[in-house]
């Protein structure tokens, strides 16, 4: 009965999906979409299925082409000064909108590829945003605690929406649009009224801080939790109502399909389950990469969707028929190296390969090449975007410079850098370091 069942729900979901016309095979989508210099931290196709936008925490956002059989970058958006945490279509502007961990918010020409304003804020981490369905405001999940409500158009922030007791994760908008809905690491999810911006009531309280949130319709929001949950609660009864699934990793991400007949949710274990919207019943379920799915989407009109993650790619699922593993990664990772004998080496990758390369055409990435950096004046290696302490800082990378950078940390020895925070206490990691980079980079 059980293999009935799931074949019944594999041909609803192939019937639900695709038509004669509408089906494009798994070959006539791009596998991948590499481009990126570091972990995607989310992933959103455009409703014809033809554009998507992915950002980084190379600090960038790809807007992509993915219309043939091999994904191409139409522009690549930098602006921010830190990982980019999301970013989102304004499909009736030809624009986007994106959130940083360096706190801004930032508006995009996408025919353009330029930067049209930047909403500078507080240092918080920003997780996510989201654009209400006239696309006049967008709300942003900030690690202050607080929702944070900018008019797109007068390019300004009109509230600071304060209720939760720890840091925001998710933000999502009624259909209407009249109502915007939170979720935070307090395991609440608050109801806000738009017209006055103002606090209504909480929708639910999980016991767990709560990762994510997606609305499936009207009444019912979907949630991913810190302890495994995913759950849905009703916004008229204000409790939940339904339990979709109890994972042994945290829930990282949700999503629903844009015709609101399919939800997916990922995990800390590198899992993908789809269900359907209606009823909550599995579809499918794969392990789908090694590592955290932090973000995907379905591709409109397709059996398939997009899931990133740790790698700095984004990888095609093909949902049904099922193709198993089809997408994961090969380990280890360049920063995953474990048999190396060199110490320096094993302590390069765990601390700087995620931004940094060794080469002189290193790729794109958070961070410069450390190509020959010994010698080199801090801030002055053509055609990568340094902060302005960097910019400004006299320091001469050698033995002595880079060893204060770990011993200290980047905040103190640059303040204002946007390096994020590393040290090694440790005398003998430090010179295992220092000596390999010293080698390593001046080959």
């Amino acid at each position: 009965m059980r293999t009935v069942a799931h074949a019944v729900c594999c041909m609803v979901l192939a019937m639900t999906l695709l038509s004669a016309t509408e089906r494009l095979s798994a070959q006539e989508l791009p596998a991948q979409l590499k481009g990126h210099g570091g972990p995607i931290k989310s992933i959103t196709i455009s409703a014809d299925g033809e554009r998507v936008l992915t950002s980084s925490f190379d600090y960038s956002i790809v807007y992509w082409d993915i219309s043939g059989r091999e994904a191409k970058i139409i522009h690549r958006l930098e602006g921010h000064d830190a990982a980019v945490n999301d970013a989102v279509f304004l499909p009736e502007k030809s624009q986007a909108v994106s959130v940083s961990d360096d706190g801004t918010l930032g508006i995009w020409d996408l025919e353009k590829g330029e930067l049209i304003y930047r909403i500078d804020a507080p240092l918080d981490k920003v997780l996510d945003v989201a654009v209400s369905p006239d696309e006049e405001f967008a709300a942003v999940a900030r690690w202050d605690e607080t929702v944070r409500v900018y008019h797109l158009g007068l390019q300004k922030e009109v509230a600071v929406l304060k209720g939760h007791r720890g840091n925001v994760s998710s933000v999502a908008f009624s259909k209407d649009g009249r109502y915007l809905y939170s979720a935070a690491y307090d395991g609440q999810i608050l109801e806000w009224e738009m017209e006055t911006l103002q606090f209504v009531r909480p929708i639910h309280r999980h016991g767990w801080g709560i990762n994510s949130i997606a609305l499936l319709d009207d009444d019912r929001i979907v949630y991913g939790a810190l302890d495994g949950t995913v759950a849905v609660a009703s916004i008229e009864k204000a409790q939940r109502v339904q339990d979709i699934a109890k994972q042994e990793r945290p829930v990282q991400s949700v999503k629903v399909s844009q015709d609101g007949a399919l939800a997916a949710f990922g995990d800390g274990a590198g899992i993908v389950q789809v269900f359907a919207a209606d009823s909550g019943k599995k579809i499918e379920s794969s392990e789908v990469t090694f590592g955290p799915v932090w973000d995907m989407d379905f591709v409109p009109g397709t059996n398939q969707m997009y899931h990133v993650g740790l790698d700095d790619f984004a990888a095609r699922w093909q949902i049904s028929p099922l193709k198993l593993n089809q997408n994961i990664a090969e380990l280890p990772r360049r920063f995953q190296i474990r048999d190396s004998k060199d110490p320096g080496e094993l302590e390069f990758q765990r601390k700087c390969s995620v931004c940094h390369t060794l080469v002189e055409d290193g790729q794109n990435r958070a961070g410069p090449t450390l190509f020959k950096v010994f010698g080199r004046k801090a801030g002055t290696l053509p055609g990568y975007k340094y902060s302005k302490a960097l910019l400004d800082s006299d320091i001469i990378w050698n033995e002595e410079t880079i060893h204060a950078l770990f011993r200290d940390g980047p905040d103190k020895v640059v303040p204002g850098t946007k390096m994020p925070i590393q040290r090694l206490k440790q005398v003998d990691r430090r010179d295992d370091l220092v000596r390999f980079l010293k080698k390593a980079t001046n080959p």
